[in-house]
């Protein structure tokens, strides 16, 4: 069967489960009736659908090859330890270009804590400093955060984009894998910011553009470390470190409202226009000739 068709029959049935979970889930009620855990328990159930439609694919279209057309070879090495270390770069950058360009303040998180501990009536004065320090709580969340996101969105989200549909576009040259899938997977989180407020709660409509935008600036960066780390797992760690990051650039900044809402602000956007230009001149350098294998 042509690549072209299995897109189609991927995409199709990724859309179709996340969807259906999500606008389904809203219309329902079920997000009201699960209580306050009802939206993130749904938006985790939607992050499936990428995953239930490569494995599908994989096993009706993928006879002897099964592994490789989803990249589930585990093959560890330096550009692992990079898919950890980007993200990190890129929240730092977030951050630090909302300082330089907006009227927004840093935010010693450890101190805010220690503020809402004690507002809410907890004594701290026999817990260790250390635990409420920034550098504990932002090396806490870029390791253990990073550990416990990795294989959540490897085998969900990144088993279908950076496994199955990789494998099916990376032969047609490494932008347009790259632009392509970061095209469909921003449009696929449409339902998760219009009826649940992901990233821009305040402006959905504006988000789902925005996030569309976003997404296709964060995918070459996230092929690139796929590629380079021979694995979809490389790109589950990208992922996983990324998101376990994000939250941070929001908690580092006074009033991080759009349009300087940490890493998916303006200042994230102006950090990954700056990766997307590292990649090119990294790729301009060598290109390598087995990146279409999985």
């Amino acid at each position: 069967m042509p690549a072209a068709k299995k897109s189609l029959i991927f995409l199709g049935l990724a859309f179709a489960i996340s969807w259906t979970i999500a606008i389904g889930g809203h219309f329902s009620g079920l997000k009201q009736s699960l209580g306050l855990a009802g939206p993130a328990l749904l938006l985790t159930a939607m992050m499936a659908g990428p995953a239930i439609a490569a494995l599908i694919c994989a096993f009706a279209f993928e006879k002897g090859r099964r592994v490789d057309a989803l990249g589930l070879r585990f093959t560890p090495n330096l550009w692992w330890i990079a898919a950890w270390a980007i993200p990190i770069l890129l929240a730092a950058g977030a951050v630090i270009f909302t300082l330089l360009l907006s009227d927004r303040a840093y935010v010693d998180i450890g101190a805010a804590a220690r503020e809402a501990a004690e507002a809410q009536g907890q004594d701290l004065s026999q817990a260790p400093p250390l635990l409420t320090s920034t550098g504990f709580i932002v090396a806490l969340s870029i390791t253990l955060g990073a550990l416990i996101n990795a294989p959540i969105l490897t085998l969900t989200e990144e088993l279908g984009w950076r496994g199955y549909l990789h494998d099916l576009w990376r032969p047609a040259g490494f932008w347009r894998a790259s632009l392509g899938t970061g095209l469909v997977w921003g449009v696929w989180h449409a339902p998760a910011i219009l009826l649940y407020g992901l990233n821009y709660p305040h402006n959905p409509a504006l988000g789902v553009g925005l996030f569309t935008v976003f997404c296709t600036l964060l995918s070459p960066l996230m092929t690139l470390v796929r590629d380079r780390g021979r694995s979809v797992w490389a790109a589950g760690v990208f992922h996983g470190a990324f998101n376990a990051v994000g939250g941070l650039t929001l908690a580092m900044v006074s009033q991080p409202v759009f349009p300087w809402n940490g890493i998916v602000g303006a200042g994230g956007f102006i950090a990954l226009a700056l990766g997307v230009a590292a990649t090119a001149l990294l790729l301009r350098r060598k290109e390598p000739p087995t990146a279409a294998a999985t």
